[in-house]
């Protein structure tokens, strides 16, 4: 049944697309035959999201830190004092 319903599907997805649920179905079979886990969008875990906006806080943080490092480097190469205003943006 499940290679009847897999052969099915890639040959729908192919010809005229597949509806979210079929996707979903399709994606698993993918999964089951290369002896994989699957989840599917849906079925992310709320930790998943958790730990994804941890990481992007992350990210930001440490890109504002370069930023100002960068704007601190361009001010001394220009000889601006540590403070004192640069040219207006």
């Amino acid at each position: 049944m499940g290679d009847d319903r897999f052969g099915e599907l890639k040959a729908k997805a192919a010809s005229e697309g597949l509806t979210s649920d079929e996707a979903d179905e399709l994606g698993r079979l993918y999964a089951e035959n290369a002896g994989e886990p699957y989840t599917d969008a849906k079925s992310g875990s709320d930790a998943d999201v958790v730990s994804q906006d941890q990481e992007g806080q992350e990210r930001r943080k440490l890109e504002a830190a370069d930023q100002a490092e960068a704007t601190q480097e361009r001010d001394r190469s220009q000889g601006f004092a540590p403070g004192e205003p640069g040219e207006p943006k």
